[in-house]
């Protein structure tokens, strides 16, 4: 084998083998707003799915425009494909009345992945979920 042919065949080889190697995780991003379309301003995404029979747990931070990027270990860090339940777990915001406390930011369904009614098939792919949640 020519040494052109040896130079050129050892990157293509190695070029092949890496691509083989993702991580098997990918993007989920979205946007958590109310009706009018503000922002939810905090709090967290958590979704569960059961994948090859292993449970699987993802979660991103809301940020204060209301956007989340989804990950396993880290948040924002990517997820294995399947099918996911979501909650959304806000933090309380005050009532804006003197000595009253506070009150939840979303309505309680939310919280919980059997009412929510929230869910995504996460593909192979760069998915969204942008949710609307009421008070």
């Amino acid at each position: 084998m020519s040494r052109v042919v040896r130079s050129l065949c050892v990157p293509a080889l190695v070029l092949t083998l890496l691509a083989g190697c993702g991580s098997g995780y990918y993007p989920v991003t979205g946007k958590v707003t109310y009706p009018d379309g503000s922002p939810l301003p905090a709090g967290t995404v958590i979704g569960e799915a059961t994948i090859n029979g292993q449970p699987v747990s993802v979660q991103g931070n809301i940020e204060a425009d209301g956007n989340f990027r989804l990950g396993t270990d880290k948040p924002g860090g990517g997820v294995p494909p399947g099918s996911y339940k979501f909650a959304v777990m806000p933090i309380p915001i005050p009532d804006g009345k003197a000595g009253e406390g506070m009150k939840p930011a979303v309505d309680g369904k939310y919280t919980r992945y059997k009412s929510s009614g929230i869910a995504l098939d996460v593909k192979s792919e760069q998915n969204v979920l942008n949710i609307t949640v009421t008070k």
